[in-house]
């Protein structure tokens, strides 16, 4: 700091006023020492492990809980007998019209042990009944999933089978208390202690989840390990922001985080598959975590943290590295300049609460329909995701093809967002998710239904982008932080009811598509309600965000607007 002020004798006055609006912020001198060079491109590599990581925490569960669906009764009088297995599941399994064509959770009430002392043949039809008894082991058929899962050497079928949503919830129940105890820490201790208290944690745990040898000890594994979700990306994905030209924000960051989240989530379910054994899966998938090493060596810490905290001199030691591995030589006098204006800002900012948005009626009404928006467009993409076990395919091949999905969906709406507006998009999106899901659901076909899935996956990774875009455009300045978080937390909510979704289908085997046919149909709606933000200038105060799109007709389409759009 002494440093600094020492050369500002060399600054003129004219100067010093000529040069202060354009370095007032952290924003206005990262032009001076490179926005868009070698130093963002190394962060955008940084990025790697981190995308890994939230693929991996999002989707790993689902391949550690799976149950093959032809599964039924262990019958042990039958297990030394020389009849096959469907010989065995014939005597002693009620047979249904619906695939796997017999029953998964009743036996036949016969008392095989004297039927066979008798050397009678079980299958004669004086030993047909109509009586059945409950299960309570089962066996499984592991063709199509070549490995047992705690899922399966746990039992968690037939009416048991809510554990494995339960232990989804929990796990994403743990995200939320990990959103307010890491936001805390990375609000007083920093964005980089933080990312590394989360990521250290979900590592311990994600090891432990392979000892794992009951509901509960697995739930609290899971539960440790769901306090990184989110964070995990978050804090990176935000700290890459901030050193990023705000023109490459966009297509930059949002092609980078795809691809990567792209590639981890589609080569996800082969891991499971070649390594076949859930206690080995669990320790590979957390190897990502292993960044918690080296991330203060790959991620710098936040430059608006530093500078809310006071902390000048190390904007400026970071910004001189920025520089250098840039090939840049800025003026050295901007350092001192931007200091100065620092120091001697005395702009009043606005101070809100989260409760503020809440006080006026418009922006009350968009921060719902936010919320709405957000929340039934991640039941419907959970959904989906769960759903893929329903259907009669490799689970394997049709998870590993609606993952790659994420790249091209976000590469075209990378190229439509700004042409066709916010709103449009994600009702356009949904809307499609909704006629897909209904296309689905009446189609009879297995390969019919698994093309409407990943068409619906497709639709439905563009209408999250949208969303997540619409929240940090939308909310109003002072509380747009606390807003987006609000968000979140409603949304982690819906991940934990998402999986429910594919419990129903005990009810009725098309009962999943008909929730997220109605679910995406309704959040289409919503999103008509909300301002378009494209081309206009985003609200600063709480009056701005209440006064928002006041102007703006319901009918109005950015691409039918002949003028060019200004942020």
């Amino acid at each position: 700091m002494k440093n600094h002020k020492s050369s500002n004798n060399s600054i003129g006055p004219t100067e010093m006023t000529r040069l202060r609006p354009k370095l007032e912020s952290f924003d206005d001198i990262l032009p001076h020492v490179g926005d868009y060079g070698r130093y963002q491109w190394l962060l955008l590599l940084s990025l790697l492990p981190y995308g890994m990581t939230y693929a991996f925490l999002y989707f790993s569960q689902f391949f550690i809980t799976i149950t093959p669906t032809e599964h039924w009764c262990r019958i042990d009088e039958l297990r030394n007998s020389n009849f096959t297995q469907e010989e065995k599941i014939q005597i002693a399994i009620p047979l249904t019209n619906e695939y796997p064509y017999y029953d998964q959770c009743y036996r036949k009430d016969l008392d095989l042990k004297e039927i066979l002392k008798s050397n009678k043949d079980p299958r004669s039809l004086e030993f047909q009944t109509n009586r059945t008894v409950e299960c309570t082991q089962w066996e499984y058929n592991f063709t199509k999933i070549p490995y047992s899962s705690i899922g399966t050497e746990l039992d968690w079928v037939c009416n048991r089978e809510y554990l494995i949503s339960t232990a989804q919830a929990i796990f994403f129940c743990g995200s939320i208390i990990g959103g307010f105890l890491v936001g805390w820490i990375a609000d007083h201790k920093g964005r980089i202690p933080a990312l590394m208290f989360c990521n250290s944690i979900a590592l311990l745990s994600s090891i432990a989840t392979a000892s794992a040898n009951s509901f509960w000890s697995f739930a609290i594994c899971r539960f440790l390990t769901g306090l990184a979700f989110d964070n995990c990306i978050n804090i990176p994905l935000i700290i890459v922001l901030e050193y990023m030209a705000v023109s490459k924000r966009t297509l930059v960051v949002n092609v980078a985080f795809g691809l990567y989240f792209a590639i981890a989530s589609t080569i996800l379910p082969w891991m499971a598959y070649y390594i076949s054994n859930w206690r080995y899966f669990t320790y590979v998938t957390a190897i990502p975590l292993l960044s918690v090493i080296i991330t203060p060596w790959i991620l710098p810490e936040s430059a608006r943290w530093y500078v809310s905290n006071g902390m000048t001199d190390k904007v400026v030691e970071k910004l001189r590295r920025i520089a250098k591995i840039n090939h840049r030589n800025p003026e050295p006098r901007i350092y001192d300049i931007f200091v100065n204006n620092l120091e001697a800002s005395d702009k009043i900012q606005e101070t809100a609460t989260v409760l503020d948005l809440f006080k006026t009626p418009r922006l009350a009404r968009n921060t719902i329909l936010l919320i709405l928006f957000w929340c039934l467009t991640v039941i419907s993409f959970d959904g989906h995701v769960y759903s893929l076990k329903l259907i009669q395919s490799s689970v394997f091949v049709s998870f590993s093809i609606a993952c790659f999905t994420e790249l091209p969906a976000g590469l075209l709406l990378t190229l439509l967002l700004d042409r066709w507006g916010r709103r449009f998009c994600g009702f356009l999106t949904l809307t499609l998710t909704c006629l897909l899901s209904i296309a689905e659901l009446m189609l009879y076909s297995m390969t019919a239904k698994l093309i409407m899935s990943i068409l619906s996956r497709f639709c439905l990774n563009m209408a999250a982008n949208v969303g997540l875009q619409y929240a940090a455009e939308l909310l109003p300045t002072p509380v747009r932080s606390q807003g987006v978080s609000l968000i979140h937390i409603f949304g982690i909510v819906a991940h934990s009811l998402a999986p429910y979704i594919t419990d129903s289908a005990k009810i009725w085997e098309e009962f999943p598509m008909l929730i997220i046919s109605m679910v995406s149909c309704l959040g289409a709606a919503f999103v008509l309600f909300l301002p378009e933000t494209v081309g206009q200038n985003l609200p600063q105060t709480i009056k701005q965000g209440e006064e928002f799109g006041k102007e703006q007709r319901f009918w109005n389409l950015p691409c039918y607007q002949k003028s060019h759009f200004n942020f």
